[in-house]
């Protein structure tokens, strides 16, 4: 079975998404998905979409969190994907 895809909107100098990404990439290191950054300032419909909104993490293109993200919630979550 596959790993879930773990997806973190993010932006260059926030605080919350320097916070969320140890959160992940330790997600991604213990085996539980396949994590990638995209930077909303690159796209201009994410930046629509998403603006200073960030982080938001989204499991199989699902979001699962916003803001702030506790590591034990995010395990769950891939744990249920």
């Amino acid at each position: 079975m596959a790993l879930p895809r773990l997806q973190m909107m993010t932006r260059k100098n926030c605080s919350l998404c320097d916070d969320a990404y140890i959160a992940a990439d330790l997600a991604q290191r213990q085996g539980l998905c396949r994590f990638e950054v995209v930077d909303v300032d690159s796209d201009a419909d994410l930046l629509a979409k998403y603006g200073n909104d960030v982080p938001v993490l989204l499991i199989d293109g699902v979001e699962c969190m916003r803001h702030f993200v506790e590591y034990p919630k995010l395990v769950q979550a891939l744990q249920g994907a």
